[in-house]
């Protein structure tokens, strides 16, 4: 064996190690925070009612069981394992492999930059250190221990960039062979984390830009640029339109005016100088600065040009944190500069080597071998186990700043509910937990109720083990009126924000969550019971559960909750986003005997129906209703183009989906129905999300500014 491969062999055993022990000793808090639970849920969630790994189905455990993240968890070997592996194990080997997926695209862009074998290592050894829970708390910063499949996308990224910067050099086969590869890494990555494709874009454009500039030839310098067309026009003719509608028939972009703006800083310019990152990411990062400016002057024909495009990278990045006005509503700058994350961590080795060099050429000091070298670098990293013991949770103070803590715990009051609603495939749908606890907790946050919420959870979190509004519930398949989901649809905002919550109220760009109690909007969603930190006028609370002493979580029931569909014997029709609201806001109109509807088409004459049943499959719903003559049955679930029927009756005319109420699905057919009701969107299936968009233009939604007058009486 040589020298290269035995140094590379024994950094892969010290590391996947010494990542089984060390990430054990924290396995509770592996999964970090309220992303690592968003990771954990999504993918347990998505292993119980995904039906095609490939395509986007529907999350019946939140909103009112419309299309899911489009985002593929099960995809990702790390989550599967943490999703079908029990506790802890699956998330203690779930981590080692995201550390050991970081650690590749280190190693690789260190020794294809040039760095040593022996300074790649460090570089590995200094990212995984910083990055991920070795120690408690990490060296650096937090966010890829909350966010560990960033590692994935990371390698991927690197991948590509790597690849792209080889292309053109030959031979014709080698060419052939990355080309190939460059394509299937990029849809593996638009298929699986099409959430993250627009931020990866970015990377990849910048750098595949600084590749070809770099090409030392004009023929390397054309295969790039023709390779990226090619590519690129592939990748547009195969999931251009999958991607543009699920991006633009979104509720940030019909009602970007509604949310709660975030200034940027410029600590918002990279993890390693954001707000509660330490001083070892403080100083790695000046340090790879001063790396980068090294090699960009002083480098080798490798390393230079990437060096070069790494600073006007970062150079780049600052512009347009600077840039950003007090009205910023969107995602950190921080989200992209994270795919650099290598880049920096060879830059901090390199500038360490290169002073490393210089001191030996002054001082003359003994040159370590490269095999006590890597001796040294797969042993040190060890005394982190030096934090072995205690488990963090035992440490004083740990459980106040760590409040979200897997698995979540069960409680009197998530028990009742789980046997009141929780949902199996094949179960019937039961109805819906909404939640307006804490949404004016603190006076500050009252224009933004969904940030009152989150703290006020996090107390829920603290005291009982469960946060008693969306991870608590929907871990024990329990439904949820709100919904965690930038891309969930503007019809279903456009409902919650004018009905279920105050006027002006500010929103964020991934939440629809609800802060005024509303009963008759709530059960026409399917709402059933109701959470409150208050004792509610004229209302006895199914079940209080005390957190602490004067902080009281009760539970109410919602009469006449909407179950297995409202028939309704009467229409109104709408002609836009604001009459449809302003109609549904009218209490005096029955929304269980009668809907709104948003086109023209004149409707038979309707009657109540004398049964109707709803149960929840993978994948979507399966429906049984009778009727004695035509009916038109409101469904507690969400409408799209994309939901595909597969009805059969015994009536004379075919059964038809109708959007109802702005948001939700309408059934009209005569005599008995019965069948399913599935959503798929992907590849063969993206048309339906652009009539969905199209829907939403003519009905000018995005025009419905203002809130309906006295729609609701506030909590």
């Amino acid at each position: 064996m040589n020298t290269r491969r035995w140094s590379l062999v024994a950094f892969a055993v010290s590391l996947l190690a010494l990542s089984l022990l060390a990430f054990h000793s924290k396995s509770s808090l592996l999964f970090f925070r309220f992303d690592g639970t968003y990771l954990l849920v999504t993918a347990i969630t998505q292993s119980i009612w995904t039906t095609d790994a490939w395509s986007i189905g529907i999350n019946p455990l939140q909103g009112i069981g419309g299309m899911d993240v489009p985002w593929r968890a099960l995809l990702d070997p790390g989550l599967w394992l943490a999703a079908h592996v029990p506790a802890p194990t699956g998330q203690i080997v779930a981590m080692t492999l995201y550390a050991a997926e970081l650690a590749v695209a280190i190693v690789w862009l260190g020794t294809r930059l040039g760095l040593g074998l022996l300074a790649s290592l460090a570089a590995a050894w200094l990212g995984l250190l910083l990055a991920f829970p070795y120690v408690y708390p990490s060296l650096g910063f937090e966010f890829l221990w909350g966010m560990p499949s960033y590692a994935s996308l990371i390698l991927q990224n690197t991948a590509i960039i790597l690849l792209f910067l080889d292309l053109g050099r030959g031979p014709r086969a080698a060419d052939t062979a990355r080309f190939l590869a460059m394509a299937a890494v990029g849809t593996y990555q638009v298929i699986q984390y099409s959430t993250f494709a627009p931020m990866s874009l970015i990377m990849l454009v910048f750098f595949g830009a600084v590749a070809v500039i770099a090409a030392p030839s004009m023929r390397e310098r054309l295969i790039k640029m023709a390779a990226a067309a090619v590519l690129a026009s592939v990748i547009l003719a195969v999931f251009g339109q999958l991607l543009v509608g699920m991006y633009g028939f979104t509720k940030p972009t019909f009602f970007w005016y509604e949310f709660y703006p975030r200034p940027g800083t410029v600590r918002d310019l990279s993890f390693f100088v954001a707000d509660h990152s330490r001083w070892p990411a403080w100083v790695v990062y000046g340090l790879s600065l001063s790396g980068a400016l090294y090699a960009a002057a002083r480098g080798g024909a490798m390393v230079r040009p990437m060096a070069r495009g790494f600073l006007a990278f970062v150079v780049a990045a600052l512009g347009v944190v600077l840039l950003i006005d007090e009205g910023w509503k969107g995602p950190r700058i921080a989200y992209i500069d994270i795919f650099a994350y290598p880049f920096y961590c060879v830059f901090a080795a390199y500038a360490a080597a290169s002073a490393t060099a210089w001191l030996e050429r002054r001082l003359g000091t003994f040159r370590l071998q490269e095999h006590a070298g890597v001796v040294a670098l797969c042993a040190l990293p060890w005394l982190v186990l030096i934090d072995y013991w205690p488990p963090p949770l035992e440490r004083p103070l740990v459980r106040n700043l760590n409040p979200y803590v897997w698995p979540l715990a069960q409680t009197p009051i998530s028990r009742f509910l789980a046997g009141e609603l929780a949902l199996q495939p094949g179960s019937l749908f039961r109805g819906r937990v909404a939640s307006v606890a804490g949404s004016d907790l603190e006076a500050q946050w009252r224009s933004a109720p969904v940030i009152n919420q989150h703290n006020y959870d996090v107390l829920n979190l603290f005291w009982s083990g469960n946060d008693h509004r969306l991870y608590g519930l929907w871990y024990y398949g329990i439904p949820t009126l709100l919904e965690l989901n930038q891309f969930s649809s503007p019809f279903f905002h456009l409902v919650n924000a004018r009905l279920l919550n105050a006027p002006g109220t500010m929103d964020l760009r991934s939440y629809e969550s609800q802060s005024m109690v509303n009963d008759r909007i709530m059960a026409l969603l399917g709402v059933r019971y109701l959470f409150s930190d208050k004792l509610l006028a004229g209302r006895t609370p199914v079940l209080s559960y005390r957190l602490l002493e004067g902080w009281d979580l009760h539970l109410y029931s919602v009469p006449d909750a909407n179950l297995a569909g409202y028939a309704v014997t009467t229409v109104r029709h709408a002609a836009s986003g604001r009459e449809a609201i302003a109609l549904l806001a009218d209490e005096t109109i029955d929304l269980r005997r009668t809907a709104v509807l948003t086109t023209s088409n004149e409707l038979p004459p309707l009657v109540p129906v004398s049964r109707s049943r709803l149960a929840v499959e993978r994948g979507g719903y399966r429906v049984e209703a009778d009727s004695p003559g035509t009916s038109l049955l409101v469904l507690p679930i969400e409408y799209s183009h994309c939901l595909h029927a597969d009805l059969t009756t015994s009536g004379a005319i075919p059964p038809r989906l109708l959007r109802v109420n702005l948001a939700m699905t309408g059934i009209l057919f005569s005599g008995s129905v019965k069948g399913s009701l599935t959503l798929q969107y992907g590849v063969l299936s993206s048309g339906c999300r652009m009539e969905d968009w199209r829907e939403a233009d003519a009905l000018k939604i995005a025009e419905a500014r203002d809130w309906p007058v006295a729609s609701s009486q506030p909590e």
